[in-house]
């Protein structure tokens, strides 16, 4: 049985998104999202948090026409760790999103801003 791992997330991006094809020709977007917290450190600053967010296939091209550094986007989608090692043997890890929705809440045009992508 598979457990529940979702999230939603409210951010901006922190650079312009990058698009790829997988081996099969799959369409693969990715960007990070900068997440403003409300509470702060120890030294009274506010933090931040950076998720990078993997999109997929019509998802992925939608937010490679749509999206830029800036834009403000509400993600739904999977957490999702990655765990590898690398030349030397040591083991690494991180957590991204894989986006199953991404609204653009930003975007100047409004036919682009109603458009909810799903993946």
């Amino acid at each position: 049985m598979n457990n529940l791992a979702v999230v939603i997330l409210d951010g901006n991006l922190t650079q312009d998104p990058e698009t790829k094809k997988t081996p099969t020709e799959k369409n693969v977007t990715t960007f990070t999202i900068a997440l403003n917290h409300e509470w702060g450190s120890k030294d009274g600053n506010k933090t931040v948090s950076f998720i990078p967010v993997e999109t997929w296939e019509k998802l992925a091209e939608n937010c490679s026409a749509y999206l830029k550094k800036g834009s403000r986007v509400t993600i739904s989608g999977d957490l999702r760790q990655d765990r590898w090692k690398d030349s030397e043997g040591k083991t690494h890890s991180r957590v991204k999103v894989i986006a199953r929705t991404v609204r653009f809440d930003s975007t100047k045009n409004k036919k682009s801003a109603e458009a909810e992508a799903a993946a």
